[in-house]
């Protein structure tokens, strides 16, 4: 008895499937899926990934038509089942493709960035170019080729940290080729005799705060490199630049001095006392 009712309900169960079957719809449902693999962009880096998820979501769905509806269309009278058998095919072969295309493109997005950051270059578009290397590298964390030429724009905008600490990431967290190696060491060099001979420039200049903050990026620079890179007159020029910051001080107080703006002369003296005393100045 109990295996009779089974079989009653497994044939109800058939029969109401068959009969939920959208026999009329079946093409529109082929039109629909083309049309939205004609909105998917296999180009556009900013939207690759999103719109391979959303290819992912349709060839979920033909999956389920595959095989909760192709086996019920031979019962649709008003439908061809091998005519919509070869529609199928046809969509299925091209989602395929256009799968096997943007999963390939969606692991070189950051590339892609990077090849438009050089192009901007081109067009001497600084901004726009360090947007698609940040795009690049929120991709690919330690793309070399995205972060030596983010050091070299950054070294152009006179931003001397960020571009030492970016150099940094290259020596310390990246896996370079043998002509990436190349590069960032010929770069390298240029970074440090610009940060040595700029701070030295600007000492000369009487321009001394300025130049402490580029001697320190310098310090941190080769803290981080190996030795042959630097040598003692980045100390010597450190010294330098600190005790300008302590005559910096004093030479404002005594200017506030003579103007009578006698609290602006203290709090500069108090600088520089605070300066001294913190070791930052040779006694």
């Amino acid at each position: 008895m109990k295996k009779a009712l089974f079989i009653l309900v497994l044939v109800c169960s058939t029969l109401l499937g068959r009969a939920q079957v959208p026999c009329d719809s079946v093409e529109s449902v082929f039109r629909k899926w083309n049309a939205r693999l004609d909105q998917l962009n296999t180009e556009d880096p900013e939207i690759i990934s999103l719109h391979y998820l959303f290819l992912q979501d349709i060839l979920r769905e033909m999956e389920r038509f595959k095989t909760s509806t192709m086996p019920a269309l031979p019962h649709c009278l008003s439908t061809d089942y091998y005519l919509v058998k070869s529609h199928f095919q046809k969509v299925a072969y091209r989602a395929g493709q256009m799968e096997r295309l943007l999963g390939t493109r969606k692991g070189l997005v950051d590339r892609i960035f990077y090849n438009q950051a050089v192009e901007e270059l081109h067009y001497r578009d600084t901004v726009n170019a360090l947007y698609n290397l940040d795009r690049a590298l929120e991709f690919n964390k330690y793309q070399p080729d995205a972060l030596l030429l983010k050091a070299k724009l950054k070294l152009a905008r006179r931003e001397y940290k960020e571009s030492v600490e970016l150099i940094h990431q290259l020596y310390t967290k990246c896996d370079l080729n043998e002509q990436q190696e190349r590069d960032v060491s010929d770069f390298t060099l240029v970074l440090y005799d610009r940060l040595y001979n700029t701070g030295s420039a600007l000492i000369k200049s009487g321009h001394s705060a300025d130049a402490l903050e580029l001697f320190l990026a310098l310090e941190q620079f080769c803290s981080n490199m190996p030795s042959g890179y630097c040598n003692d007159d980045y100390y010597h020029g450190i010294l330098l630049s600190r005790e300008g910051v302590y005559e910096s001080y004093i030479a404002i107080a005594k200017e506030a001095e003579r103007r009578n703006n006698m609290e602006m002369a203290r709090k500069f003296y108090q600088y520089a006392e605070e300066y001294r005393k913190a070791g930052e100045v040779k006694n």
